[in-house]
């Protein structure tokens, strides 16, 4: 992973981070399906989205 990639991951986890504590599901949406593009063919980023996805269905719900 390069270092550009690296800190738009930063940036993304900070975001939705962010949009967890504000309790925001519909802000989230743009970096959630930013993780998935970027999670393309990596297990573990694919996995760390299903995690975040499902939190914030929890808070959708």
């Amino acid at each position: 992973m390069s270092q550009r990639e690296a800190r738009e991951l930063a940036l993304l986890r900070h975001q939705l981070r962010e949009h967890l504590l504000a309790q925001d599901a519909r802000a989230a949406a743009a970096p959630l399906s930013r993780l998935l593009e970027v999670a393309h063919g990596d297990r573990e980023l694919a996995a760390e989205y299903e995690r975040w996805a499902f939190r914030f269905e929890l808070l959708a719900a």
